[in-house]
């Protein structure tokens, strides 16, 4: 909401004159505090879904929720609102005042790798990013500098908005993360390796080949591209790179990932093996985040807990599973999880994906031969527990063997006979064997 010189003038003079005094409102009029009030607890509501902290492209300095409120009410903005809401039924009519926050407080968001001594919150002084000059900032100074020329007054870079130091403050970042990236006005991907606009660059370009920007570029609705000196990648007057044909063929490309679901991406555990085989390819500095990037693109969030090692992606397995009764991740290849050795260590596992892919998308599950096994060693383990606790129970011993299956000489698992209450497990859950 923008007013010029002149008629702001008034409007203010008009609203001051009608305040001064507020006990003697005439009807349906409200007063300045009320209208205040109103304003910040909208306000706050609304922070509560955005980062904690976010970079001001106009002084370079970064601001927590606190400041951001301040900022707020410092603004030509907010007296606007006070001067314009001046009777009970423009301040019942909430939805224009919480666009016009929202506008103040929209924000940019980048996706980028991390390389080198990247600079953390508190390497950024208090006097902003614009006063550093040396090439370790350049980065976030672009950055900032791009958000402004588009027009939005905050942005946001995970190298220095988030305190690292701060357990909750990671907790609540990462679990937050798909949702701020999907709120953002604009999502900045910043190629760092890419010279020059074509295809083969872009599709070499390392940024395709980390865990984070896999779950950055599917949720943000809005992208632009940009290369190594922060020049477009693309020409086309559209803003959004995500509606320019040539770029979603080559994103495509890039990521084995199907256009519909590049242009709009809803969260869910839906089609889990597709989705995990999309991050094949992509590294994470730390080992948890294998999975912790990853908790996003299924819709849900777990406990952030770094030095557990794979068995964060363990718990991903076990949740997906908890949440779809999909048995067929159990089926993959490679190393095995130190929590469960029938789940996979890293996504790497589902390389060799037996299930092969439609036009139309995953057909319905097929256990194979191996899987098989490996689901009936599972639950016999199950089975003989719940069976020793009922003779428990009974008071009888436990020493007579549960025979669901037996084992080969060196240990390994094979097939004797599906009990009842598996036949009903498989039919409930729609598998069928193909051996």
């Amino acid at each position: 909401m923008f007013l010029i010189a002149d008629e702001q003038s008034s409007v203010e003079s008009f609203h001051t004159a009608q305040s001064d005094g507020e006990g003697d409102l005439p009807p349906g009029r409200v007063g300045e505090e009320e209208v205040k009030q109103a304003v910040q607890d909208i306000a706050g509501s609304i922070l509560r879904d955005m980062p904690l902290r976010l970079l001001n492209t106009e002084d370079g300095k970064i601001y927590a929720h606190p400041a951001l409120i301040t900022k707020f009410e410092e603004s030509h903005t907010f007296r606007s609102i006070l001067a314009l809401t001046i009777t009970r039924s423009i301040l019942d009519q909430k939805q224009y005042i919480i666009e016009v926050v929202k506008n103040f407080f929209a924000y940019v968001m980048l996706s980028h790798r991390w390389e080198g001594d990247e600079p953390g919150l508190k390497d950024i002084p208090k006097k902003g990013v614009y006063q550093l000059s040396t090439p370790r900032f350049d980065k976030v100074r672009n950055f900032c500098h791009k958000a402004h020329k588009h027009n939005f007054q905050w942005a946001w870079i995970d190298t220095c908005c988030i305190d690292q130091t701060s357990s909750a403050e990671v907790q609540k970042s990462i679990s937050s993360m798909f949702s701020w990236y999907r709120e953002s006005a604009l999502t900045i991907i910043y190629l760092s390796d890419v010279v020059e606009s074509s295809d083969q660059a872009l599709l070499l370009s390392q940024w395709f080949r980390r865990g984070w920007t896999l779950q950055e570029l599917l949720a943000a609705k809005v992208i632009r591209l940009y290369k190594k000196d922060w020049a477009p990648f693309s020409q086309s007057p559209e803003f959004n790179h995500k509606n320019v044909a040539e770029i979603l063929v080559a994103l495509e490309s890039a990521t084995g990932i199907q256009k519909s679901y590049l242009k709009f991406y809803c969260p869910s555990v839906e089609h889990p093996r597709m989705k995990l085989r999309w991050a094949l390819q992509r590294v994470t500095k730390e080992k948890e985040d294998e999975a912790y990037c990853l908790m996003g693109i299924f819709g849900f969030t777990m406990l952030v807990n770094y030095g557990e090692g794979h068995h964060a992606f363990s718990r991903l397995l076990m949740e997906i599973m908890r949440r779809t009764g999909d048995a067929t991740l159990l089926d993959w290849i490679g190393e095995p999880s130190t929590l469960n050795s029938s789940l996979p260590s890293s996504p790497r596992c589902f390389s060799d994906d037996p299930i092969l892919m439609g036009i139309d998308g995953p057909p319905p599950p097929v256990l194979s031969f191996a899987l098989a096994v490996k689901v009936i060693y599972v639950f016999k383990g199950a089975i003989r527990r719940a069976r020793d606790s009922s003779h428990l129970q009974d008071g009888h011993s436990t020493s007579e063997e549960t025979s669901v299956g037996g084992s080969d000489d060196d240990g390994a698992p094979h097939i004797a006979s599906i009990p009842s209450n598996q036949s009903i497990f498989f039919a409930q859950t729609g598998y069928k064997f193909s051996v």
